[in-house]
């Protein structure tokens, strides 16, 4: 692919973005509205905190139920383009199939102008992990359309880590169930929503393309490391066994673990910084969110 002169804007109809209250979805409606774009936020509940707040910075807020096809016919109505994720924590794989088909079959029928899906590394791999051979179901339906389409695959989300930080600031202990030497690929959620909007404002170069996304790759060894130099302490590893993954993580999670330390994850940091040069490691992620504020870095 070759970057455009003049990339092709889309401010005369609005992008309908899924997901719009959760991560991803919140940080592209954010990043669109930001560059000037109109932004229609698809929510269940357009009274929720972040409808709101999105309401307030710009966002045409409107009620879409992924299990309603009428309403979802309803707000697709007029947009340019769609971003398109699914949350399988929410209500588990199935559901997740049924929403994501759900809007594809709707975007398609709304004859949009782009649609943008992001689903997971791997997920192409008939992997045997429920949560990504679903999305890999819904990748190949949005292939399949007649509407120009932009497949991502990103890697695990940075902004996980903060569900992990009373252990990891509070203890020094950074856990997971991957061998001490295994590679994990990880990019942050605004720098996937960055890619989202650069492929919805350069449908020329990124209409037909699928891409995996990661913005840092690191054994459990040097992510404790990279901590430790953020928080200005020792940080040790502890490889979590399978068991206890299972017990606190869930059935799905141990089998998606177990595959990345058996057959590892794609995505390769320096093609992302082709694209979008400020996309952040794991260090950059952790002291812009505050890690370790006021410690000494050693």
């Amino acid at each position: 692919m070759t970057e455009p002169q003049n990339p092709i804007k889309i401010y005369d109809r609005p992008v309908a973005v899924a997901g719009a209250t959760g991560k991803q979805g919140g940080a592209v409606a954010r990043r669109l509205l930001v560059r000037g774009h109109r932004v229609r936020a698809l929510t269940r509940d357009t009274s929720k905190p972040a409808a709101r707040a999105l309401a307030a910075i710009g966002a045409e807020v409107v009620e879409a139920d992924l299990n309603d096809r009428a309403s979802l016919d309803a707000a697709l109505r007029g947009a340019g383009a769609v971003f398109s994720v699914q949350n399988f924590l929410e209500a588990g794989v199935e559901a997740e199939v049924r929403m994501g088909l759900a809007l594809t079959e709707a975007a398609a029928a709304a004859q949009v102008g782009h649609i943008v899906y992001s689903g997971a590394s791997t997920m192409d791999r008939n992997t045997g992990v429920p949560h990504l051979d679903s999305k890999w179901r819904i990748e190949q339906r949005v292939r399949a359309l007649e509407v120009p389409w932009t497949v991502f695959r990103p890697a695990a989300f940075m902004d996980n880590w903060n569900w992990d930080r009373e252990a990891i600031e509070g203890d020094g202990v950074l856990s997971l169930p991957l061998r001490p030497d295994t590679p994990y690929r990880q990019i942050a959620v605004a720098d996937i929503a960055a890619m989202a909007v650069t492929a919805l404002e350069q449908p020329q170069v990124w209409a037909g393309q699928i891409a995996p996304l990661a913005g840092d790759v690191a054994t459990p060894l040097e992510i404790a490391a990279t901590f430790a130099r953020v928080l200005g302490r020792d940080v040790r590893y502890a490889q979590m066994s399978w068991a206890t993954c299972r017990e606190t993580q869930g059935e799905d999670l141990t089998l998606m673990y177990r595959y990345f330390d058996d057959f590892g994850m794609d995505g390769v940091p320096a093609y992302l910084r082709r694209w979008h040069p400020e996309a952040q490691s794991l260090e950059v992620f952790l002291r812009a969110q505050g890690w370790g504020a006021g410690a000494a870095v050693a």
